[in-house]
Protein backbone atom coordinates (compact mmCIF):
# COMPACT_ATOMS: atom_id res chain seq x y z
CA UNK A 1 0.00 0.00 0.00
CA UNK A 2 1.35 3.13 -1.26
CA UNK A 3 -0.02 6.55 -2.35
CA UNK A 4 2.28 7.93 -5.13
CA UNK A 5 3.53 12.11 -4.29
CA UNK A 6 3.73 13.27 -7.58
CA UNK A 7 0.14 12.67 -7.82
CA UNK A 8 -1.16 14.46 -4.69
CA UNK A 9 1.49 17.64 -5.45
CA UNK A 10 -0.58 17.94 -9.31
CA UNK A 11 -3.40 18.31 -7.10
CA UNK A 12 -2.68 21.23 -5.63
CA UNK A 13 -3.79 20.95 -2.08
CA UNK A 14 -7.08 18.99 -3.23
CA UNK A 15 -7.59 15.32 -1.40
CA UNK A 16 -7.48 12.43 -3.65
CA UNK A 17 -9.22 9.48 -2.49
CA UNK A 18 -7.89 5.30 -1.83
CA UNK A 19 -9.00 2.43 -1.16
CA UNK A 20 -7.25 -0.35 -0.27
CA UNK A 21 -8.47 -3.77 0.08
CA UNK A 22 -6.17 -6.75 1.37
CA UNK A 23 -6.40 -10.33 3.21
CA UNK A 24 -4.52 -9.84 6.52
CA UNK A 25 -2.38 -12.99 6.25
CA UNK A 26 -1.35 -12.50 3.10
CA UNK A 27 0.10 -8.71 4.33
CA UNK A 28 1.40 -9.52 7.59
CA UNK A 29 2.93 -12.39 9.23
CA UNK A 30 1.14 -11.22 12.71
CA UNK A 31 -2.10 -12.69 11.24
CA UNK A 32 -1.87 -15.96 10.07
CA UNK A 33 -5.23 -16.83 11.24
CA UNK A 34 -6.35 -15.06 8.14
CA UNK A 35 -9.21 -11.80 8.32
CA UNK A 36 -9.12 -8.85 5.90
CA UNK A 37 -9.32 -5.43 5.78
CA UNK A 38 -10.68 -2.49 3.86
CA UNK A 39 -9.06 0.89 4.18
CA UNK A 40 -10.68 4.19 2.56
CA UNK A 41 -8.24 7.15 3.39
CA UNK A 42 -7.92 10.72 1.42
CA UNK A 43 -4.62 12.53 1.28
CA UNK A 44 -4.09 15.81 0.32
CA UNK A 45 -1.06 17.81 0.79
CA UNK A 46 -0.47 20.99 2.68
CA UNK A 47 2.95 22.41 2.89
CA UNK A 48 5.24 20.07 3.99
CA UNK A 49 2.76 17.50 5.36
CA UNK A 50 1.25 14.96 3.88
CA UNK A 51 -2.66 14.79 5.54
CA UNK A 52 -3.91 11.19 5.41
CA UNK A 53 -7.46 10.68 7.24
CA UNK A 54 -9.99 7.90 6.49
CA UNK A 55 -11.32 4.78 8.11
CA UNK A 56 -10.01 1.50 8.68
CA UNK A 57 -12.43 -1.74 9.12
CA UNK A 58 -11.33 -5.08 10.09
CA UNK A 59 -12.17 -8.57 10.32
CA UNK A 60 -10.05 -11.47 11.31
CA UNK A 61 -10.35 -14.23 13.33
CA UNK A 62 -10.42 -14.12 17.02
CA UNK A 63 -10.20 -16.17 20.59
CA UNK A 64 -12.48 -15.17 22.97
CA UNK A 65 -10.44 -14.42 26.27
CA UNK A 66 -13.27 -15.73 28.67
CA UNK A 67 -14.92 -19.23 26.71
CA UNK A 68 -11.27 -19.79 24.43
CA UNK A 69 -13.73 -20.38 21.72
CA UNK A 70 -12.68 -18.98 18.34
CA UNK A 71 -15.61 -16.01 16.68
CA UNK A 72 -15.18 -13.38 13.57
CA UNK A 73 -14.01 -10.27 15.19
CA UNK A 74 -15.33 -6.81 13.25
CA UNK A 75 -14.31 -3.45 14.22
CA UNK A 76 -13.49 0.03 12.62
CA UNK A 77 -10.82 3.01 13.41
CA UNK A 78 -10.40 6.34 12.34
CA UNK A 79 -7.04 7.45 10.61
CA UNK A 80 -6.09 11.33 11.14
CA UNK A 81 -2.21 11.48 10.80
CA UNK A 82 0.13 14.24 9.28
CA UNK A 83 3.63 12.67 7.56
CA UNK A 84 6.57 15.52 7.36
CA UNK A 85 7.54 15.34 3.85
CA UNK A 86 11.54 15.09 4.23
CA UNK A 87 13.11 17.12 0.97
CA UNK A 88 16.73 14.21 2.13
CA UNK A 89 16.50 11.88 -1.20
CA UNK A 90 15.76 8.33 0.09
CA UNK A 91 18.72 6.91 -1.84
CA UNK A 92 18.50 3.28 -2.57
CA UNK A 93 16.28 2.19 0.16
CA UNK A 94 14.10 -0.94 0.44
CA UNK A 95 10.17 -0.39 0.55
CA UNK A 96 10.07 -2.18 3.64
CA UNK A 97 13.00 0.61 5.09
CA UNK A 98 10.60 3.17 3.95
CA UNK A 99 7.53 1.95 5.49
CA UNK A 100 9.26 1.26 8.98
CA UNK A 101 10.81 4.63 8.78
CA UNK A 102 6.98 5.90 7.75
CA UNK A 103 5.57 3.91 10.72
CA UNK A 104 8.59 4.97 13.29
CA UNK A 105 8.62 8.55 12.63
CA UNK A 106 5.71 9.85 10.48
CA UNK A 107 8.04 10.97 7.84
CA UNK A 108 8.62 10.64 4.27
CA UNK A 109 11.14 10.82 1.87
CA UNK A 110 11.24 9.54 -2.02
CA UNK A 111 8.39 9.84 -4.50
CA UNK A 112 6.29 7.20 -1.98
CA UNK A 113 4.18 7.15 1.16
CA UNK A 114 4.26 3.56 2.19
CA UNK A 115 1.59 2.86 4.43
CA UNK A 116 1.96 -1.21 5.39
CA UNK A 117 4.03 -1.20 8.76
CA UNK A 118 1.71 2.21 9.56
CA UNK A 119 -1.60 0.56 8.87
CA UNK A 120 -0.14 -3.11 10.75
CA UNK A 121 0.75 -1.22 13.83
CA UNK A 122 -2.77 0.81 13.40
CA UNK A 123 -4.57 -2.62 13.43
CA UNK A 124 -2.62 -4.18 16.68
CA UNK A 125 -3.15 -1.05 18.58
CA UNK A 126 -6.80 -0.98 17.49
CA UNK A 127 -7.78 -4.80 18.86
CA UNK A 128 -9.28 -4.88 22.13
CA UNK A 129 -7.04 -5.68 24.71
CA UNK A 130 -9.40 -8.74 25.90
CA UNK A 131 -11.71 -10.04 22.95
CA UNK A 132 -14.94 -11.26 23.75
CA UNK A 133 -17.39 -13.49 21.48
CA UNK A 134 -20.17 -11.54 23.13
CA UNK A 135 -20.32 -8.67 25.90
CA UNK A 136 -22.69 -11.28 27.67
CA UNK A 137 -20.06 -14.23 27.78
CA UNK A 138 -20.06 -16.38 30.79
CA UNK A 139 -16.40 -17.48 30.06
CA UNK A 140 -15.59 -20.89 31.61
CA UNK A 141 -15.92 -22.96 34.73
CA UNK A 142 -12.48 -22.76 36.83
CA UNK A 143 -13.51 -25.89 38.19
CA UNK A 144 -14.50 -28.32 35.63
CA UNK A 145 -13.80 -26.72 32.35
CA UNK A 146 -17.10 -27.02 31.10
CA UNK A 147 -18.05 -23.70 28.56
CA UNK A 148 -20.91 -22.01 30.53
CA UNK A 149 -22.21 -20.58 27.36
CA UNK A 150 -23.53 -23.93 26.39
CA UNK A 151 -24.09 -25.55 29.35
CA UNK A 152 -24.26 -25.88 32.80
CA UNK A 153 -21.17 -26.58 35.35
CA UNK A 154 -20.72 -30.04 36.43
CA UNK A 155 -18.81 -28.99 39.59
CA UNK A 156 -20.52 -30.28 42.90
CA UNK A 157 -20.82 -27.07 45.11
CA UNK A 158 -17.99 -28.18 47.96
CA UNK A 159 -15.52 -27.61 44.51
CA UNK A 160 -16.37 -24.18 44.65
CA UNK A 161 -16.02 -23.53 48.10
CA UNK A 162 -12.16 -24.86 48.46
CA UNK A 163 -9.15 -24.00 46.47
CA UNK A 164 -7.92 -27.68 45.21
CA UNK A 165 -4.73 -26.22 46.58
CA UNK A 166 -5.95 -26.33 50.15
CA UNK A 167 -7.97 -30.16 49.63
CA UNK A 168 -5.14 -32.13 51.68
CA UNK A 169 -5.89 -29.31 54.92
CA UNK A 170 -9.23 -31.24 55.13
CA UNK A 171 -7.56 -34.38 55.97
CA UNK A 172 -6.31 -32.73 59.18
CA UNK A 173 -8.32 -33.43 62.17
CA UNK A 174 -8.21 -30.88 64.71
CA UNK A 175 -8.49 -33.06 67.53
CA UNK A 176 -5.03 -34.80 66.73
CA UNK A 177 -3.15 -31.51 67.14
CA UNK A 178 -3.85 -31.13 70.96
Amino acid sequence: MHIYLPEIRAKSGNAINYVFEENLSGCYDDFTEGGKFRLIISAALSGDKVIVSGNLDISASAICSRCLEPFEYHYSYDINEAFTVLKVPSGEKAAEVLAAETANLLTVTGDYLYLDEYIRQVIILAQDYRMLCNPDCKGICAGCGSDLNKSSCRCSKDDHLVDARLLKLKEINPGDLA
